[in-house]
C-alpha cells in the first residue's frame, strides 16, 4: 500500500483511482487477518469430551471440515475440527467453533446485519448491489431472504424489551392509523405452489394463444392492488419549556402489524406503560375508524381521544359542498368559518347550522338526495366523535389535534419500501421487513445487534414460502 502511496508514478494518479486501489488491499488485509485470527481459534482446540443440548460428542483434532465463512471483508477458508457424537457415530456434526465465534450459518452477525439493515431501506437486489459496491462480494439472493427472515422475529422481541429512553417527555402521545401494501392472493398463492412448466412456448403465436386463454378481468376503479393493511402506531413525548412553549416530538417509536388492530393494541400498550402511560397525561390521536375508537376505549382509557383535525377539515368542506357551489368563494367562507368555531369548541353550533342546512334542501329534486347524503354523513360523523373533538383545550395546552406524525411515518414505513412499482409480497416476508423497518426507523439499530449478539442465530435451509393475505402472520403466533 506504501509503494501505491510512494511510487514515482502516484503524481500522475487521479484520487479515486488511489482510493479505489487502497479498498481493495484493506479489504484483502482484512481477510488475512480474519483468516490467521480463524486458524488460530481452531489450533488451540484440545482433544476431548463436551456435552451440548443433551449430547454427549467427542472432539479429534485429525478431523475436520472446510467451509467457506462470509466476512465482511470476503469470503474466507475455515478449517475446524468439529464434535462426533458418541451415542451415534453417523450422527449430525457439532460445528463448537461455529458457535462459539457467533457464525450464523457461516456468514459474520456483521455481514447479515448489514446487509437485513439494506433489505429493509430498498428492494433486496438493490440492497446486495450495495452492499457489493462497498465489501466487493455480497451473499445470494436465496440467502438475503434467509437472513431477514432470520431477524424478522427477533425485531418485534427487541421492540418489546428495548429500554425507555431517558430524556422523556411529560406528556405522551399515541397516534394510530393504517397503510396497505400489495399482498398476493389466495389464487396467485395457488399458481406459486405449483411445479413450473419448463417447457417453454415454441413460438410467439403459442405464447399468445396462451395469453389469451387466461381472461383478464378490467380494473376496477379505486384501489385494487389487494393490499393488506399494515396497522401503524406512534409513541412520542412532549415537553413543556420554562418559557411555555412545547418541544417535541421526542423519542418517536414506531410499531406495526399485519394483524390486526386488537394485536397492534396489546403491542402498543406494552410500549406506552414502559413509556409512563397512567402516569402522565396521555393523547391518544387517529381518525374516526370504528376500530381504532373502540380498542383505545378498552386499552387506554385514561388517554385523552382527539379526532385528527385534517379528517375533521374535510368532512366540513364536504359538507360546505352540498350547499354551495363547488370553486366559489361562499364555499370558501362557509367553510372556514365553520373550521373557526370547531378549533373555538363551538362544535354544538357547527351541528346546529348544518343540521338548519340539511332542512333547507328538499328531499326531492336533481341532485338532492346525494347533497342530503352527503350532510347526513357529516353531521353523524361529528355527532358520534363529539367526545373527540376538544380542539380548543388541546390548543390552548400547545398540544397537537393532527396525527401528522404516524401519516408520515405510514409514507416512510410502507409506502417507500412495500408499496413499491411492481412488488406483490407474501405475508410473512412483509411482516418481517415491516418490523425491522420500525427498527431502523427508530434509530435503534446499533443497539437491535447488540441484542443479537448472545443469541445463538441461524438462518433456515430455504426461504419462508409466501403466503397469502389471509393467512396469520407466522412470527406473531408466538408473542
Amino acid at each position: 500500500m506504501l509503494e501505491i502511496v510512494e511510487s514515482s508514478d502516484g503524481d500522475n494518479r487521479r484520487l479515486h483511482e488511489v482510493e479505489v486501489r487502497l479498498w481493495s488491499l484493506l479489504l484483502a488485509l482484512g481477510r488475512s487477518l480474519i483468516a490467521l485470527y480463524l486458524s488460530r481459534r481452531a489450533s488451540r482446540v484440545q482433544s476431548g469430551f463436551y456435552e451440548h443440548n443433551r449430547g454427549r460428542y467427542f472432539i479429534s483434532k485429525g478431523q475436520t471440515r472446510s467451509s467457506e465463512v462470509g466476512s465482511i471483508f470476503g469470503k474466507v477458508t475455515f478449517v475446524r475440527p468439529y464434535g462426533r457424537p458418541i451415542s451415534n457415530g453417523r450422527g449430525a456434526a457439532d460445528l463448537f467453533m461455529d458457535r462459539a465465534l457467533g457464525l450464523v450459518s457461516g456468514f459474520s452477525l456483521m455481514v447479515v446485519l448489514h446487509l437485513t439493515r439494506l433489505s429493509a431501506q430498498m428492494p433486496f437486489a438493490r440492497a446486495r448491489e450495495t452492499f457489493r459496491s462497498f465489501v466487493e462480494w455480497a451473499p445470494s439472493p436465496r440467502a438475503a431472504l434467509r437472513m431477514v427472515d432470520a431477524l424478522g422475529p427477533h425485531a418485534l422481541e427487541y421492540m418489546l424489551r428495548a429500554p425507555c429512553p431517558d430524556d422523556d417527555g411529560e406528556v405522551l402521545v399515541i397516534e394510530c392509523d393504517a397503510g396497505g401494501n400489495p399482498t398476493i392472493t389466495p389464487s396467485e398463492y395457488e399458481k406459486r405452489c405449483q411445479p413450473k412448466n419448463k417447457q417453454k412456448a415454441a413460438s410467439r403465436e403459442a405464447r399468445k394463444a396462451q395469453r389469451a386463454s387466461h381472461e383478464k378481468r378490467e380494473r376496477s376503479k379505486g384501489k385494487s392492488k389487494n393490499s393488506k393493511a399494515a396497522i401503524i402506531g406512534v409513541v412520542y413525548t412532549l415537553k413543556t419549556n420554562k418559557d411555555g412553549t412545547v418541544e417535541g416530538p421526542l423519542n418517536k417509536q414506531v410499531i406495526a402489524t399485519h394483524d390486526s388492530h386488537e394485536q397492534l393494541f396489546k403491542l402498543l400498550e406494552v410500549v406506552a406503560t414502559k413509556r409512563g402511560y397512567g402516569k402522565k397525561k396521555t393523547i391518544f390521536l387517529s381518525d374516526g375508524s370504528a376500530h381504532i375508537l373502540e380498542r383505545q376505549r378498552r386499552f387506554f382509557p385514561e388517554a385523552i381521544p382527539c379526532l385528527d383535525w385534517c379528517h375533521a377539515s374535510e368532512y366540513i368542506w364536504t359538507a360546505c359542498g352540498s350547499f354551495n357551489k363547488e370553486g366559489s368563494k361562499s364555499l370558501n367562507q362557509t367553510a372556514q368559518q365553520l373550521k373557526k368555531q370547531m378549533l373555538s369548541g363551538d362544535i354544538d353550533g357547527v351541528l346546529e347550522f348544518l343540521r338548519k342546512k340539511l332542512s333547507e334542501i328538499p328531499k326531492t329534486g336533481p341532485g338532492n338526495k346525494g347533497r342530503r347524503d352527503r350532510l347526513e354523513t357529516t353531521i353523524n360523523y361529528l355527532d358520534k366523535n363529539k367526545d373527540r373533538l376538544q380542539y380548543a383545550d388541546l390548543r390552548k395546552a400547545g398540544l397537537p389535534i393532527g396525527s401528522g406524525v404516524v401519516e408520515g411515518t405510514i409514507r416512510n414505513l410502507v409506502r417507500q419500501r412495500l408499496d413499491c412499482s411492481g412488488m406483490r409480497w407474501g405475508l410473512d416476508r412483509s411482516e418481517h421487513v415491516l418490523h425491522l423497518r420500525c427498527v431502523f426507523l427508530n434509530k435503534q439499530w446499533d443497539d437491535f445487534g447488540k441484542y443479537l449478539e448472545p443469541k445463538d442465530l441461524q438462518l433456515s435451509a430455504q426461504p419462508q414460502k409466501a403466503r397469502p393475505y389471509d393467512a396469520k402472520p407466522m412470527c406473531l403466533q408466538s408473542v
